[in-house]
């Protein structure tokens, strides 16, 4: 019995079936397209080899693909397919001059591999956002959070597109050392925009930018999801970091004419911005489309230019550039790309400004305890040697205590004393999941290795390798995530503190947060401690009397709503507790 090589489905007896007259391989007919001579009938794989581009009409994705026939992925080779709006000399005349809008600050965007993004950078001196459409993140979790793992850096941001997340759900997503603010789809499934805030950082939630602002008396067309929040940053400039989703076939227009009041609020304000996004705007096809010419003037009449000028989304048939990040950062050396990875049809795309001067509230050191062995043998050691007779000899309770809590403190300061530990950066890594094993970490660079093969040459033969490979390397680490779970509860199963941890980290609800730095009082936002404590006084203290306010007047005494009760017959009483009582309850 053979098989499909297209669906890869076993083809039975009573199926209609094609055969190549080449190559002998055979298809389900279902499966095959067109018009069909079944005597001259040729597969993809055949048709591929002696005609490889009969199916393009666009000269670019011509180009494109005849690059992505070579053996190799030299992305940085793809010069047909670049966007260079500063030579758009219609957008570019009327948004500002030439020799400003240049964009020296920024390096040109190449392709790197998820693993080798060997960028020189520095987590605490830089600033830095990495976009991905994930396309539900529940179903793609496991993926993203190893392509983040084997990240080299920390970015401060991760803004994520398409979501998926339920206005019921967004709250069980976690990402560790990331403060999550996400904004769902409302009454449809997909679409969805979030932040991944690194939790070092001080921001609050920035409404008044929403794209959609939604009032009751007014039509709202929900043409996208966009979030915005602004960090906080006593160095220099607070930061405004946006996250816009906008919705395949949705109006162009309505969205142009929003994103434009959105950006006019932003350019009053004199901060730092990053608008990062999946558009689904080709912006390579700027020239010939006048809905993307308005998009882009958008920016670049507020004074922002686009850091990706590459193709975003790459398939066997197309290349567009849809997901991009904005800025108006002008003086600041940039260093932007996409990572090529196959979470989704979208690749990831990143950027990191150098020496932007904003403030991490990681503290540099801990202090703490070292519990060692050595230190408990000898805290052991102290509390047989020391004479505990003056305390035993003391006659009140209260001043032998405090003589045992003295020695004892004592005694523990000496053995287990504080001591300054250096942070390493690298703890503000996403760490590893322990169910990745060593062993499956060469199993995913070999599956990427097969991705990079197949888009190189996107054969039949090679997107069956790699979508078998894949498949098993996916089994193997749900098994692996699954063995490891069963193995954890077995071991706790006699502590439920434990086992409830457990199932709260499987289910990944969201840890406690840690307590905020800064808080809005009466509209300013402060980190004074003392000015917060009291902000917090009055606000407790004055609920009373605010509530008061809005009770309304009466005349009526309380007394007119007991007249028609009658007095009780009888009451409740309480007999005196005495010794006897006492002596009885003991021997009883």
């Amino acid at each position: 019995m053979a098989n499909c090589n297209k669906c890869l489905k076993n083809i039975v007896h009573d199926c209609v079936k094609l055969t190549c007259k080449y190559c002998n391989s055979f298809y389900h007919k279902k499966c095959v397209y067109g018009n069909i001579d079944d005597d001259h009938w040729m597969c993809f794989s055949c048709t591929g080899t002696l005609f490889p581009f009969n199916h393009i009409l666009d000269d670019n994705e011509f180009k494109f693909n005849l690059f992505y026939f070579n053996n190799s992925i030299e992305y940085n080779r793809l010069l047909s397919l670049k966007l260079n709006p500063f030579l758009y000399d219609d957008i570019v005349d009327n948004a500002m001059p030439k020799n400003l809008f240049k964009p020296n600050c920024v390096n040109s965007c190449n392709y790197y591999f998820d693993n080798l993004l060997d960028i020189d950078v520095s987590f605490s001196d830089n600033f830095s956002i990495l976009h991905l459409n994930s396309r539900s993140f529940n179903k793609n979790r496991d993926n993203i959070e190893i392509f983040l793992s084997n990240l080299k850096h920390t970015f401060s941001v991760i803004a994520m597109s398409e979501t998926w997340f339920k206005e019921d759900q967004s709250n069980l997503i976690d990402i560790t050392n990331y403060n999550l603010i996400s904004v769902p789809r409302k009454n449809r499934k997909s679409g969805g925009a979030a932040l991944y805030i690194h939790n070092s950082l001080s921001f609050k939630l920035r409404k008044d930018l929403d794209l959609i602002q939604h009032d009751s008396s007014v039509n709202v067309i929900d043409h996208s999801e966009s979030i915005f929040v602004e960090i906080m940053n006593s160095k220099c400039k607070n930061i405004i970091i946006g996250n816009v989703y906008r919705a395949h076939r949705t109006d162009v227009d309505s969205f142009n004419s929003d994103l434009n009041r959105c950006l006019d609020v932003i350019a009053n304000e004199n901060k730092h911005c990053y608008i990062s996004g999946d558009f689904n705007l080709d912006l390579l096809q700027h020239e010939n489309d006048l809905k993307i010419q308005n998009f882009l003037t958008n920016f670049f009449d507020h004074n922002m230019f686009p850091l990706i000028d590459r193709p975003t989304r790459i398939t066997s048939h197309s290349a567009t550039l849809l997901d991009n990040i904005f800025t108006n950062v002008f003086d600041k050396k940039i260093k932007s790309g996409i990572c090529v990875s196959d979470i989704t049809d979208h690749y990831p795309i990143f950027q990191f400004t150098d020496s932007i001067s904003l403030k991490y509230n990681f503290v540099g050191s801990t202090h703490g305890r070292s519990f060692t062995q050595r230190n408990i043998h000898s805290f052991t050691n102290h509390l047989q040697l020391t004479n505990w007779n003056h305390v035993l000899n003391e006659e009140s309770v209260s001043q032998a205590y405090k003589l045992f809590i003295d020695k004892l403190t004592v005694l523990y300061n000496r053995c287990f004393p504080i001591k300054a530990k250096r942070v390493n950066q690298s703890s503000n890594r996403i760490p590893h999941k322990p169910w990745i094993t060593t062993a499956i970490l060469t199993s995913i660079n070999r599956k990427d290795k097969l991705y990079r093969k197949f888009k190189s040459s996107p054969t039949d033969a090679n997107k069956r390798l790699l979508v078998n490979y894949r498949n098993t390397l996916t089994s193997l680490i749900r098994n692996s995530k699954k063995m490891y779970y069963c193995n954890l509860l077995s071991e706790q199963k006699h502590n439920l503190k434990q086992t409830w941890k457990i199932l709260n980290d499987l289910l990944g609800r969201k840890r406690k947060q840690p307590f905020p730095d800064c808080f809005d009082i009466n509209g300013t936002p402060t980190t004074n401690p003392e000015m917060i404590a009291n902000g917090f006084n009055d606000f407790f203290t004055n609920i009373g009397p605010k509530l008061a306010k809005n009770i309304p007047p009466t005349h009526v005494s309380f007394d007119h709503f007991l007249n028609n009760i009658p007095s009780p017959q009888n009451s409740l009483f309480l007999t005196p507790t005495d010794t006897n009582e006492c002596i009885n309850m003991c021997f009883s």
